[in-house]
């Protein structure tokens, strides 16, 4: 990250078994946590909190709790208390390169894009690719590809390098050049996920963000007054780049209480599964896929409670939804239930405290 995320009270960086248990940050000028080119990494007890009623502060960082990017193994967090944020509980992605030169038909010149995260090690030799056409979030085909060789071209290491020469195993597809937009995901670079038992209360954006093709476990947290959406399964290649696309996420027993109190970035619901697709009417293939929220209790002010773009498989059972008058209803989504380019979609088995109507709750 670049000096506008500065300071991160924990940093850790090509690093394999990392443990942190029972750890408190009080306060940083960046990310509580922040965990890049890493393997296995768990969190347990580890807080990123005010010091008790008496602090005088009310941010703890200015930036991410905990923070992970490109990494892989499993990362589990549990048992922790994030509060204060001004940013995210969690955020784990990778990040896509924009590919800016193809110098022949298996060698490519690429470039990290964010001008916040730039700058360390995207790939090594041996590692697992797959290319994706930026404006409709597609995959280039079905093809997949793997690095032989990969060097920095404006630095003479990786280290704050922005632009890389990657020379790949098998024949480049023709389409994939710099006279379109492509960016190159890494898919050794992702991780499984457990996020656990963890408390998620009172910070500005959102709660828990998950942009990996491994399996991702969220359950038994509590989501307490996060200011945006309180699970957000995003990926983009044309802001932020980060990658990639969800295949399989469970979120399950847990609690939400009155998230979703403003409308700044990702806001659609309380759970928004929100790739950012600037063509998405021209997309045949799906970003997301295989999404179960099951067994949770949603206590809302308001009515928008899943939204979801660009879905193949989306499962919302066995959960309890309750209204209170915290808040007066401000939200321009009317509706629980609102989607766009959904397929296989279920909801059975729930509990709505003012009922059910699937005509009127269902965009």
């Amino acid at each position: 990250r670049s000096w506008k995320r500065p300071t991160p009270g924990v940093f850790i960086s090509e690093c394999t078994n990392t443990v942190l248990e029972n750890v408190k940050v009080h306060y940083a000028e960046g990310m509580g946590l922040l965990a890049q080119m890493s393997e296995n990494i768990t969190l347990d007890r580890f807080s990123v909190c005010l010091k008790g009623e008496d602090d005088p502060r009310f941010f703890t960082t200015q930036a991410d709790a905990t923070h992970f990017s490109a990494c892989k193994g499993v990362i589990v967090s549990k048992n922790g208390l994030y509060e204060g944020m001004a940013d995210d509980a969690i955020n784990v992605h990778g990040t896509y390169l924009r590919v800016t030169k193809r110098l022949n038909d298996t060698t490519l010149q690429a470039r990290y894009m964010h001008p916040q995260a730039w700058g360390f090690k995207w790939g090594e030799t041996g590692d697992s690719v797959q290319f994706v056409e930026s404006e409709k979030m597609e995959r280039v085909g079905s093809h997949f590809n793997t690095i032989t060789s990969i060097k920095a071209v404006d630095k003479p290491t990786e280290f704050g390098a922005k632009e890389f020469e990657i020379t790949f195993a098998a024949t480049l597809p023709q389409e994939i050049s710099e006279t379109g937009k492509f960016g190159i995901e890494n898919l050794t670079w992702t991780p499984e996920v457990v996020f656990s038992d963890n408390i998620i209360r009172n910070n500005r954006a959102r709660g828990a963000l998950f942009s990996t093709p491994k399996r991702v476990i969220c359950e038994n947290n509590l989501f307490d007054h996060t200011h945006g959406t309180a699970i957000l399964l995003c990926g983009d290649c044309n802001g932020w780049y980060e990658t990639g696309a969800c295949k399989e996420v469970i979120i399950r027993n847990n609690r939400f209480i009155n998230a979703l109190t403003a409308t700044y970035q990702f806001t659609n619901a309380v759970i928004s599964i929100y790739p950012e697709i600037p063509n998405l009417k021209d997309q045949q293939q799906f970003f997301h896929s295989g999404i179960v929220i099951e067994n949770n209790t949603f206590e809302t002010f308001d009515r928008p409670l899943v939204y979801a773009k660009s879905t193949d498989g989306l499962i919302f059972r066995n959960n309890t939804v309750t209204y209170n008058t915290e808040f007066e209803p401000f939200h321009w989504n009317k509706h629980p239930f609102f989607f766009e380019r959904v397929s296989n979609v279920l909801i059975e088995n729930n509990r709505f405290e003012n009922g059910w109507d699937a005509e009127k709750d269902i965009r």
